[in-house]
């Protein structure tokens, strides 16, 4: 038994650079999608920043005895805090890239993570990258966009349907080195042998209904193809953005 996953990123049909970044790396558990702002060489240099970041602490964590470099918070699982301070330490050390760097004033980063212990995986999101759990009975998005749209949503003003398509759709409300207080949303989930976990950025999700990229996934012949797939779907509808998937399985099948 064990961790399998795929991962790939694509510049999309519009845009001129690929500003995404991505990790995934079985062997510490940890999988990871950054979705960086503020224009070409800013928003590719925060999302890297971040994927970098967000790896080096969760390695250095990974025996418990260690000093913090901020409070641990007991109502958090121990893979929960550690998914916690790595934001903190990405939003610290992208505001320190633009001290150094004036010129990247407005960059910072999306960032939707996952840190598996076996089965169980400690979800961490900042802003509209998303996760999703696929299984045989469908999908379901298991985090809560960080946008206005969302909000909209919550509140009852607009529909889904709406927001998918309204002109603020990409503004967002929460990312890393923007400023002010952070608020790092987590949840833990279980996932069985038959689900697979997708992390990705609003460039797929943007593009794809949740209906279509469940059809893609289950008749893909491993993950890596089912990423490739979603993908290509992504830029034949459009590709506006910047597109990045990473699809993860415990105890995947054999391809």
């Amino acid at each position: 038994m064990g961790i399998r996953a795929a991962g790939c990123t694509d510049v999309g049909c519009v845009r001129k650079h690929n500003e995404d970044s991505f990790l995934s790396d079985p062997g510490l558990g940890l999988f990871v999608v950054a979705d960086g702002l503020g224009g070409h060489a800013a928003g590719e240099v925060a999302s890297q920043i971040v994927v970098e970041t967000v790896a080096r602490f969760v390695g250095e964590t990974l025996e418990k005895d260690r000093t913090w470099p901020v409070e641990y918070d007991p109502t958090l699982s121990y893979d929960g805090n550690r998914l916690k301070v790595a934001m903190l330490l990405s939003d610290q050390a992208i505001a320190e890239d633009i001290r150094r760097n004036p010129e990247r004033e407005t960059m910072g980063s999306t960032v939707v993570a996952g840190l598996f212990h076996g089965p169980k995986v400690t979800l961490a999101h900042v802003g509209d990258s998303r996760a999703y759990v696929l299984g045989p009975e469908g999908i379901r998005q298991v985090t809560r966009d960080h946008s206005w749209v969302a909000e909209q949503v919550a509140n009852g003003i607009l529909t889904a349907s709406e927001a998918r398509v309204h002109p603020f759709r990409n503004v967002i409300t929460q990312a890393l080195g923007n400023g002010g207080e952070l608020d790092v949303e987590l949840q833990d989930l279980e996932l069985s042998k038959s689900e697979r976990l997708l992390l990705c950025s609003d460039g797929l999700s943007g593009m794809i209904g949740d209906k279509q990229i469940w059809d893609i996934v289950e008749q893909s012949r491993d993950l890596q193809h089912a990423v490739e797939s979603l993908i290509t779907v992504a830029r034949e509808h459009g590709g506006e953005d910047n597109i990045t998937a990473v699809l993860v399985g415990w105890e995947a099948e054999e391809s």
